[in-house]
């Protein structure tokens, strides 16, 4: 696979960058910095990188169809008006617990899928089994899908919403799922990829993950210096992208042919030159699908 990687942001991130999201209305990468709170919109016509801080651990961010974005901060899922700031809470999750919510994304018919992950004292020791998979519906109703999550992280669908792909990162596993788009329902879970023990030193953990249109899953590796790309059906490597610093954490399909992969990486005590950096990666022989925005 002939492709190329370019530092599309350099060190931008200060801790973790994570949640790519494209928005082709505005030509704009979306992304997120969550233990230091901060949340980017960089507008690649404009070359110009916002960026709004808060308080809080500020893990996904993602448009909303009504205007503003979806924004999930601590425990909290938000309405965020960007022009102004203001945060406008929708729901809350976990609550008496240490949990913060990680990351992620809207399935085809709009609802927000997010999940929570345990507290970290250090890197990547969360609270193990205590953390949830959950759904903000677009009438605003919170449903847990799953519990004893220990870090919830990537999520994808097929084309056809048939079938759902789901990381939690310190099984160091990617899950599979049979779907129902209507209802939400998740049955048949399968371990479709369970990482070799003698790997954790050189591949890490599963992190952010996202579909191309031939249906093939994305994951990137979070110490692992990568994003490899798995058949879905048999969970066999396809191929593998390399990058130039370890902490690889997600990645999203944009620009306007929706064939470039963007991607984000952490800077959690390393000092390389390209930690916490966006890169862009082009040249791989397919494309994605528009990325799904909230419908509530």
């Amino acid at each position: 696979m002939p492709y190329k990687v370019e530092t599309f942001i350099k060190n931008v991130a200060t801790n973790v960058g994570e949640g790519p999201h494209w928005d082709p209305e505005t030509q704009t990468l979306l992304y997120v910095d969550p233990e230091a709170g901060n949340l980017h919109r960089y507008n690649t016509l404009t070359k110009i990188d916002e960026m709004r801080h808060y308080d809080d651990n500020t893990s996904l961010i993602v448009p909303r169809k009504s205007g503003g974005y979806v924004i999930t901060d601590g425990l909290n899922i938000s309405h965020l008006d960007w022009e102004s700031g203001v945060r406008t809470v929708l729901a809350s999750v976990d609550q008496g617990t240490r949990n913060v919510f990680n990351d992620g994304k809207c399935d085809a018919s709009g609802r927000l899928w997010a999940g929570t992950m345990g507290y970290m004292e250090k890197p990547v020791f969360p609270e193990m089994e205590v953390a949830s998979l959950y759904t903000l519906e677009k009438d605003l109703k919170v449903n847990r899908h799953l519990d004893k999550i220990s870090l919830s992280n990537g999520l994808a669908w097929t084309h056809n919403n048939t079938k759902m792909f789901y990381v939690d990162s310190m099984p160091r596993e990617i899950w599979s799922f049979d779907f129902d788009l209507e209802t939400g329902k998740m049955t048949n879970k399968q371990v479709l990829v369970k990482c070799p023990k003698d790997t954790i030193k050189t591949l890490g953990y599963p992190d952010g993950m996202t579909s191309d249109v031939d249906d093939k899953i994305w994951c990137a590796f979070y110490e692992g210096s990568c994003v490899i790309r798995y058949d879905p059906e048999t969970g066999q490597e396809i191929s593998r992208i390399n990058f130039p610093t370890r902490q690889i954490t997600s990645c999203c399909w944009g620009g306007k042919n929706f064939d470039e992969l963007y991607v984000t990486s952490g800077h959690v005590n390393i000092t390389d030159d390209q930690a916490g950096s966006v890169f862009r990666v082009t040249d791989l022989g397919t494309k994605g699908r528009p990325a799904d925005v909230f419908l509530g």
